[in-house]
C-alpha cells in the first residue's frame, strides 16, 4: 500500500480497491447531475434543463429545427453557387396540447437546393432517399406516426415528441452563413401556424387548432386517415403468427390517365424478413446460397432454403403471366395475373387492380404476432410509363373485406398501411416517347428533339447532343433515325438550309408520335395523328391522351379510334384502338432486310375539330399543335417549335423573287 503525505500533515493510504470505490462514487455523482436533459424535461425543471420558453409558452404542437454543422465536400469549386456541403441538422415536433394528433406531417421549407441523404425518426412523404427537396419537403413519423398528450401518458415524452436527425448536401452558401429554411409548418388539417421565430441558428414555431375549421364529416380513424394518390398500395396484414405472417399487396391504379405495363415493384426490408412464399406474383431472383449465409440461415436451422421464395434485402416483384391465373399454387386470387398491366379506370375498371400475396418470416427481436412493421423504400417501375414517386407507408385502419363464407358480414386485417406513389413529370432528355410536329402549309417536319429521351448510350463525339434538329421531308419519319441521314441532307440542300458538320443525336425514343395540320377552313379544322412503335414488342390496349389548349373545347370526332374526353375539366382527349386494333405492334424488318430499313408498327386517324364559339382560335399560330400529349401514361417530350404557315411560302416567293430580279439584271446589261 502507498502513502501519500498532503500538505496538510495528513497520511492518506491508496491502493487499487479505494482508486475504484472513488471512481465509481465520481461516476454515479455524474450520472445523477445529467440523467434528464432537454429532452425531457420535468414540471418544474428539476433535474434537466429549462425547455425553451417558447415551448413552455405553447399550448399546441411546437417544432423547432436547428442547423448542427456543414463540411466543405469534393470537388472544390471557385463558383460559390456551385460548391456543395455536407450538412448535419435537426428538427423536433412535440404534442404539447391537450388533444392528440394522429398522422403527424411536418414541412420543413429548405431553399439551399438541399438533397436529403438520411433521416432519422421520420421519412419523406415527397419520395425515397437521396430526396431533393429544393422545394421544401414534409415528413411523417417513422414508426411513431402520432403524438399522444402529456395528460394521458405522464409526460412521457417518447409519446408525445419526435426528434430528428438529417444529413444532406446542400448548394450556393457562402462560408460563414447558416442556411436555414424559409418556414416550418404543420401540414395537417384544421391546424393555423404562425410565421416561425428565428434566433442565430434555430428557429421555432408554435401551431394551435383553427376553432373555424369545420371537421369533414365521416367516420372517425384511430390511424391516420386514407388519403389519395395516382397509383395508391396497400399492404394488409392477414394472419399474424410468432415467427411468420401472411401479407396481401392491393395496387390501385387511381388517375385517369396512370398505367403501368409490365410493373416492376421494389422495396426495402428493414429487420431481416424473407419472403418463404408468394401468390399471384414471383421475385426475379431466388438464390438458396444468400438465405444460407444470412442472418435467416443461422436462425431458420431447419428450413430448406431450396423451397424459399426469396432473401434479398431488396427484392424485385413482378406480376405473373395469364396462364398462372388458375394455378393452385401460385394463382387463383383475385386481380392477380394480368402481366403486370395497369390500365386506367376510364380505359377498364377491373383492369386497373392487381393484388398478391406474400408468406414473411421474422427474426428476432420481433417473434410474437404483434410485432409487425412493413418493408420501407417502395419504388414501382413499368416498361414505357409514367415515372412514379412513392411516400412512406403510413399506418392506416385495418382494410375491410367480404367474409370468405358467404356470410353478409365484413373480415378486417389485422394491420394495414398505406402507400401513396404519384406521377411525377419527366426531366428534360429524360421521356420515353416523343413527339414530332407537321403541317399542310408547310414542306417540313419538325422531328423529335435531339435526345429527347437521353443520350446516355450513344457515343456523343460521334454527334452533336446540344443541336436541334435538322428539319426533315413528312416521309422520312417513316423510316428509323440511322436510315434518315441522306434524306435529312438532302433535303437541306434543297431548301438551301446549313448542314452542320457534326449532325444531331438521335431522339433514342422507343415510341413516336407524328401530329400532322391536316386541313384548316371556316368551321373547323382537322389533325392526323400517327403512333410510331420502334421496339421489338407490343403494346396491347394502348392509348394515347392529347391536351390541345384552347381547342380542346372544339373536339368534335376521331374516325379510326375511340375517343372520349377525360373528367373532371373533359379538357383532354383519350384515344385508344377500337376492339381488334388495340394491339400496337412492334418494328419488323423490311421486305428485304438487306436494302430495305426496319418498319415500325403504326396507328393512324384522322381527328376533327369545330371552331364555333372558341374566339381567336388560331390554327397556324399554334393552337393547332397539342400543348401535352401521352402515351400510355407517359408524358412525351414535345418539340419545341412548331410549323409556321409563312416560313415555306416566304421561301418559295424569296427564291422566286431573286430569279425575277436576276433576270432582270442580265436583260438590263444586254441593253446596255
Amino acid at each position: 500500500m502507498k502513502v501519500i503525505e498532503v500538505k496538510t500533515g495528513m497520511k492518506i493510504p491508496w491502493d487499487t480497491s479505494y482508486s475504484l470505490t472513488l471512481l465509481i462514487l465520481l461516476s454515479s455523482v455524474i450520472l445523477l447531475c445529467n440523467g434528464q436533459d432537454y429532452g425531457t424535461p420535468t414540471e418544474d425543471g428539476a433535474g434537466g434543463a429549462e425547455p425553451p420558453p417558447e415551448m413552455a409558452r405553447c399550448n399546441g404542437i411546437f417544432m423547432s429545427y436547428s442547423f448542427g454543422s456543414r463540411e466543405r465536400e469534393y470537388p472544390h469549386v471557385k463558383n460559390v453557387t456551385a460548391q456543395s456541403w455536407a450538412f448535419k441538422s435537426s428538427a423536433m415536433i412535440v404534442n404539447a396540447g391537450k388533444e392528440e394528433l394522429s398522422g403527424w406531417q411536418m414541412f420543413i421549407g429548405f431553399r439551399h437546393k438541399e438533397l436529403i441523404v438520411s433521416a432519422t425518426g421520420a421519412s419523406p412523404m415527397d419520395g425515397d432517399y437521396p430526396l431533393d427537396a429544393s422545394n421544401g419537403t414534409t415528413f411523417v413519423g417513422s414508426p411513431n406516426t402520432d403524438l399522444k398528450t402529456s395528460i394521458e401518458t405522464a409526460g412521457d415524452f417518447t409519446q408525445i415528441s419526435t426528434n430528428i436527425e438529417i444529413t444532406g448536401t446542400l448548394f450556393g452558401v457562402a462560408k460563414g452563413v447558416t442556411p436555414m429554411p424559409r418556414t416550418l409548418k404543420l401540414m395537417n388539417d384544421g391546424w393555423e401556424c404562425p410565421a416561425a421565430k428565428r434566433k442565430g441558428s434555430s428557429m421555432n414555431v408554435c401551431c394551435k387548432r383553427n376553432p373555424k375549421f369545420k371537421v369533414k364529416t365521416g367516420p372517425k380513424t384511430k390511424f391516420a386517415p386514407r388519403r389519395h394518390g395516382d397509383l395508391n398500395i396497400v399492404y394488409d396484414v392477414l394472419q399474424s403468427f410468432g415467427s411468420n405472417y401472411l401479407a396481401q399487396v392491393t395496387i390501385d391504379n387511381e388517375n385517369p390517365l396512370g398505367r403501368l405495363d409490365r410493373w416492376n415493384l421494389t422495396w426495402e426490408w428493414t429487420r431481416g424478413e424473407i419472403i418463404n412464399t408468394m401468390r399471384g406474383a414471383y421475385t426475379y431472383k431466388r438464390d438458396p446460397s444468400e438465405c444460407l449465409y444470412s442472418k435467416a440461415g443461422q436462425y431458420y436451422k431447419d428450413l430448406d432454403f431450396s423451397q424459399v421464395m426469396n432473401c434479398q434485402k431488396k427484392p424485385a416483384i413482378s406480376d405473373l403471366p395469364p396462364e398462372r391465373k388458375d394455378d393452385n399454387v401460385t394463382g387463383k386470387l383475385p386481380f392477380c395475373c394480368k402481366n403486370g398491366t395497369l390500365l386506367p379506370p376510364l380505359m377498364d375498371p377491373s383492369k386497373s387492380r392487381s393484388m398478391f400475396q406474400l408468406q414473411v418470416f421474422k427474426l428476432p427481436p420481433d417473434l410474437n404476432r404483434t410485432a409487425l412493421y412493413p418493408p420501407q423504400h417502395w419504388k414501382i417501375d413499368g416498361v414505357l410509363n409514367p415515372q412514379y414517386k412513392c411516400g412512406p407507408p403510413v399506418r392506416v385502419d385495418p382494410s375491410q373485406f367480404p367474409d370468405s363464407s358467404g356470410l353478409p358480414a365484413i373480415t378486417y386485417a389485422i394491420s394495414s398501411w398505406q402507400v401513396i406513389c404519384n406521377i411525377t413529370k419527366p426531366k428534360a432528355q429524360a421521356s420515353r416517347c416523343c413527339v414530332s410536329f407537321s403541317a399542310f402549309y408547310n414542306n417540313s417536319a419538325i422531328p423529335c428533339n435531339t435526345c429527347a429521351c437521353g443520350c446516355n448510350d450513344i457515343d456523343t463525339t460521334t454527334c452533336n447532343a446540344d443541336r436541334n434538329p435538322l428539319l426533315l421531308p413528312p416521309d422520312a419519319l417513316l423510316v428509323p433515325f440511322d436510315n434518315r441521314t441522306l434524306k435529312a441532307k438532302a433535303w437541306a440542300k434543297q431548301n438551301h438550309m446549313p448542314i452542320p458538320k457534326k449532325l444531331p443525336c438521335p431522339d433514342n425514343c422507343g415510341v413516336s408520335i407524328n401530329w400532322h395540320v391536316n386541313t384548316d377552313y371556316r368551321d373547323g379544322w382537322t389533325a392526323r395523328l400517327t403512333v410510331f412503335n420502334w421496339r421489338d414488342f407490343a403494346f396491347e390496349d394502348w392509348f394515347v391522351a392529347v391536351e390541345m389548349g384552347k381547342a380542346s373545347p372544339g373536339y368534335e370526332n376521331v374516325y379510326s379510334f375511340n375517343g372520349t374526353r377525360v373528367p373532371p375539366n373533359n379538357r383532354t382527349v383519350m384515344f385508344q384502338g377500337l376492339r381488334d386494333m388495340n394491339y400496337l405492334v412492334g418494328q419488323v424488318n423490311g421486305t428485304n432486310p438487306l436494302r430495305d430499313p426496319p418498319v415500325p408498327g403504326k396507328q393512324q386517324s384522322v381527328i376533327s375539330f369545330k371552331k364555333r364559339n372558341i374566339k381567336g382560335l388560331n390554327i397556324p399560330a399554334g393552337d393547332g399543335f397539342p400543348t401535352k400529349l401521352f402515351f400510355n401514361g407517359e408524358e412525351c417530350a414535345l418539340p419545341k417549335h412548331f410549323p409556321k404557315k409563312s416560313s415555306g411560302h416566304r421561301h418559295s416567293i424569296s427564291v422566286l423573287m431573286s430569279l425575277v430580279l436576276a433576270m432582270a439584271a442580265t436583260f438590263a446589261l444586254m441593253m446596255d
